[in-house]
């Protein structure tokens, strides 16, 4: 995975094992390639008004991740009229996702 700091100061703390993508001591967990997609995928990781960790709907900024589409190979089976082509999805490679960290200074996190 990719790391980009996209400010300075303290940063929130981030897990990845495997698939599962988990800030703060598993407070929130995402796994990632439950939201990959045919198109590019950007999730908003925010702290709410309570110091707790939201999806999409919070009031600060902690992290975005960006999840690339999905891609497939293609498989051909058969020959002549009886050939077949199959799309595959390909498991989602978790060094092309990118987790951008905003500073997460004065901001209570629960």
């Amino acid at each position: 995975m990719k790391v980009v700091e996209k400010n300075t100061g303290r940063k929130i703390d981030y897990e990845l094992r495997g698939y599962k993508l988990s800030f703060a001591d598993d407070e929130l967990v995402i796994r990632l390639d439950r939201y990959q997609r045919d198109e590019d995928v950007t999730i908003d990781i925010m702290a709410d008004n309570q110091g707790f960790l939201v999806m999409s709907k919070g009031r600060f900024y902690v992290a975005q991740v960006e999840i690339p589409k999905r891609e497939y190979e293609e498989i051909i089976e058969g020959e002549g009229e009886e050939q077949t082509i199959e799309y595959r999805p390909i498991p989602l490679n978790t060094d092309d996702v990118t987790l951008y960290l905003f500073s997460i200074e004065g901001i209570l996190i629960n």
